[in-house]
């Protein structure tokens, strides 16, 4: 299958939602040409193994006895319980709603600090954030401070090598997509990471399946492939879809 053959009629296709809002609102806010220049790439050391059990427990709008139920149940791995005594098992049902509670605030407190036309805009999806601002300082000097007392009330901190503040013409990385401006111009496309991750993952399917039958082979890849090209065919992504094109070919060319 042709990777731009995966791509379904409108009527039936269904958007990643909250991912689709996020990528549309970083594109919103940036690519203006007066738009912010610089962005703070945000990330939450161990946001859910550390969050706090007494913060959720005084702020959350919910019963306090189920929660401190949720929170204190445990987890079991590899037929071994696991005590949550801080924290909240990332995968747990409940985990992004306790998430999302902590860290609702936060686009409010950097309001507070900064003037609209200096430009500052929170873009977030669960634990991953981004923050633009018109100038380098701004974000190094208020912005970032203020985020890190936020996440400090809450049993959280940044992590001091993925937490970076970056030019637009740079460009960052965010939800599986590159944004960056070439010649004054926004492009999102998928970013490097994640094209070699997926091509990791085609190959390593291939080689499992090296006795398979080659309907159920193109069958099983046909799947990772659609699910692949939902995700990224709102963005500037034909390039890519092409080069994977041509990889995949020679990559079950190679198992033919």
């Amino acid at each position: 299958m042709k990777i731009a053959e995966t791509l379904e009629p409108k009527r039936r296709r269904q958007a990643s939602g909250l991912v689709v809002l996020s990528s549309s609102r970083s594109f919103k806010i940036l690519v203006k040409k007066h738009s912010s220049q610089w962005v703070l790439e945000g990330d939450i050391k161990s946001c859910f193994d550390k969050i706090s059990h007494e913060w959720l427990i005084k702020h959350a709008m919910m019963d306090k006895e189920i929660l401190k139920k949720w929170l204190n149940a445990g987890y079991v791995e590899n037929n071994v319980f696991h005590r949550t005594d801080e924290g909240t098992p990332q995968g747990g049902i409940i985990s992004p709603t306790l998430a999302n509670i902590a860290l609702d605030d936060l686009e409010a407190a950097i309001k507070r600090v900064a003037r609209r036309e200096e430009k500052v805009h929170l873009v977030r999806y669960a634990d991953d954030f981004i923050v633009t601002g018109a100038t380098r300082e701004i974000l190094e000097s208020r912005v970032k401070p203020v985020i890190t007392d936020f996440m400090k009330e809450r049993g959280l901190e940044l992590s001091p090598e993925k937490t970076k503040i970056t030019h637009i013409d740079e460009g960052f990385d965010f939800l599986g997509f590159n944004a960056r401006k070439y010649g004054g111009k926004l492009l999102i496309k998928p970013a490097k990471k994640g094209i070699k991750s997926f091509l990791d993952d085609i190959r390593g399917t291939v080689k499992s399946m090296r006795a398979a039958k080659t309907e159920n082979l193109i069958k099983y890849l046909n799947v990772k492939i659609q699910g692949w090209v939902n995700y990224y065919r709102h963005c500037v992504a034909k390039a890519t879809f092409n080069y994977l094109d041509n990889s995949i070919f020679w990559i079950v060319w190679k198992w033919a």
